[in-house]
């Protein structure tokens, strides 16, 4: 007869055959004997001070020889689990490989969140601060949710940002601009390489006038503003090398830079651009950089969990990004190909692969804008090709960044509400005592 062991798991009591444990003699069970320590003598059973929750799954492993798991249970026991056991991983039938690989799923989501949402220890403000005053002018600058002032500040912080981009709106509005005094700055300026076509109105025109004495005062204070503001939390900052390896940081010391540069030429006059091109180069990028002004206020991300899941739904969606672009590329290059030749007959349309690119890309996108079309018979069923390819290529790289959003966010809702869920019993607990200790006083 089969030798009968008793298996004593955390207090409960399992029954089996020896033989049964032996058919896997590379784990945990399948070595037991008398001599293993887990072997009580006086009572005659193995002893494992081990949940019994899981013990059963485990036990049918070596009966059916398969691991079938619970469909509710962590997937951080299982794995404890089957690592104490010794069991493989590959021992999991494909019926439950699903429910554990969508739990870790979930788990690994919950840590990409909490990387993208916990302020890094360099950062944070208490730890690393050199003193009391620095650690509250660290908190008031850069961390909107550590007090109530902090936040109004962050929310001015956000206003100027966007009157920032309003004051670069308004210096290309042609209602905010007057003629420039000297006839000579007019001779001055046309010499000037930008302006290489004189029957352009539009560079003529912005090379001819000037903004009104008001903006230029506000754009100075902004001026103003935003270098206080870097050299103030650069100052207070725990780490100056990771300040100034965060990228929002970098890019508050090129826009500084480049409206200094700008205030710089418009004291000493347009003048010295022309001695030196490299000046006059350095010029036009300060002004292109203008257009990133708008990206300061994604500092706010701390005190938003919108702008947060968006971000890291960005950040952990290149990959579907690039796909989507080369696919993009491919088909455009495909179609403008296709599509020069299939209008060959045509003399008006597509005078080279170059504007078929262009075109191809205008039409998967469905934006249309008509410049270029075919007209032969041909060009059109390519055309209707082309679109109906952009369709079905770009809905599923989207498609999965959208699932990707929601899935972030529906996470973030849950941290939040465990988070609050926390502080609400804390709460309740703290009253609770604060009402028994009044009475004894």
């Amino acid at each position: 007869m089969d030798n009968i062991i008793t298996l004593n798991i955390g207090g409960t009591t399992f029954l089996t055959c020896m033989s049964t444990l032996k058919k896997y003699p590379e784990t945990r069970l399948g070595r037991l004997s008398t001599s293993s320590p887990e072997y009580v003598l006086e009572k005659h059973f193995y002893f494992f001070d081990r949940s019994p929750d899981l013990f059963s799954r485990i036990l049918d492993f070596y009966r059916n020889d398969e691991m079938h798991l619970q469909a509710n249970c962590c997937s951080q026991l299982i794995q404890k689990e089957l690592d104490y056991w010794e069991i493989q991983y590959s021992d999991i039938p494909q019926c439950c490989r699903s429910t554990i690989l969508k739990k870790e799923t979930d788990l690994k989501t919950f840590q990409k969140l909490k990387i993208s949402t916990e302020i890094p220890l360099a950062f944070d403000g208490v730890t690393k601060c050199g003193n009391g005053l620095q650690r509250k002018i660290w908190l008031f600058v850069n961390e909107p949710l550590s007090s109530t002032p902090a936040k109004c500040y962050n929310f001015a912080y956000c206003l100027v940002v966007i009157l920032s981009v309003f004051m670069e709106l308004l210096f290309t509005s042609p209602y905010f601009r007057i003629p420039l005094e000297s006839t000579n700055n007019v001779t001055l300026m046309q010499n000037i390489r930008l302006l290489r076509d004189m029957n352009n109105s539009k560079a003529v025109f912005f090379l001819t006038t000037e903004l009104e004495l008001w903006w230029y005062i506000i754009d100075d204070c902004l001026l103003v503003f935003f270098t206080l503001e870097f050299c103030t939390r650069f100052a207070a900052s725990p780490s100056k090398l990771t300040f100034l390896k965060d990228g929002l940081n970098i890019l508050d010391v090129v826009l500084d830079v480049s409206m200094w540069f700008r205030f710089v030429v418009r004291q000493f006059g347009f003048t010295i651009l022309l001695k030196n091109n490299t000046l006059l180069a350095i010029n036009q990028l300060c002004f292109a950089s203008i257009s990133f002004r708008m990206f300061r206020i994604t500092r706010l991300s701390k005190q938003f969990d919108g702008l947060k899941i968006l971000l890291t739904t960005i950040r952990e969606s290149i990959k579907e990004l690039v796909l989507l672009f080369l696919t993009i590329l491919m088909l455009a290059m495909f179609f403008a190909n296709i599509i020069f030749f299939a209008e060959m007959s045509e003399s008006t349309t597509f005078p080279s692969s170059f504007e078929g690119i262009w075109w191809s890309v205008i039409t998967m996108t469905t934006v249309g804008y008509g410049d270029h079309y075919p007209k032969s018979v041909l060009g059109k069923c390519v055309g209707a090709c082309c679109a109906v390819c952009g369709v079905i290529i770009i809905a599923m790289p989207i498609a999965i960044i959208a699932t990707n959003f929601n899935t972030f966010y529906s996470r973030m809702q849950d941290i939040r509400n465990f988070e609050n869920r926390v502080k609400k019993v804390n709460h309740e607990k703290l009253s609770i005592r604060n009402n028994s200790i009044k009475p004894q006083s």
